[in-house]
């Protein structure tokens, strides 16, 4: 009875842990979603060209707190495109890039889940990027 007390301090101690933190792990561009519930216009050249460079976009995140963006369509996935400290902040409702002679980027979070990171990349009005954790 005494380990099975312990184990279960241990479990739920781990998935604490883990919820702390949800942005951590790896995510995978999906979509494009408009903040009006309408449908993507991809027949719009524009707006499908955009959604075509995303296609294989991935983020990131360690519990270091370093971001890192790579593209799995690339001749050599393992190439990244950019590699830089992030925050979090407790909200959870943004997402703070920290830039190196420029200022900071902070970007709109929509939506964080286990699975799910709805964030406007583009400060746009419109729409946002969709990303599902791999």
């Amino acid at each position: 009875m005494k380990y099975l007390i312990w184990l279960l301090f241990i479990l739920v101690s781990c998935k604490q842990k883990e919820k702390e933190n949800p942005i951590v792990g790896k995510w995978e561009y999906e979509r494009m979603e408009t903040y009006s519930g309408e449908p993507i216009n991809l027949g719009d050249s524009l707006i499908n060209s955009l959604h075509q460079q995303q296609k294989g976009l991935t983020f990131s995140f360690t519990n270091k707190n370093i971001f890192k963006v790579t593209n799995t369509t690339a001749k050599n996935p393992e190439d990244f495109l950019a590699q830089q400290p992030y925050e979090l902040p407790a909200d959870k409702k943004s997402l703070l890039l920290k830039n190196t002679g420029r200022p900071d980027d902070n970007f709109s979070i929509i939506e964080l889940s286990d699975s799910l990171l709805k964030i406007n990349i583009f400060y746009s009005k419109e729409a946002y990027m969709v990303f599902r954790k791999k």
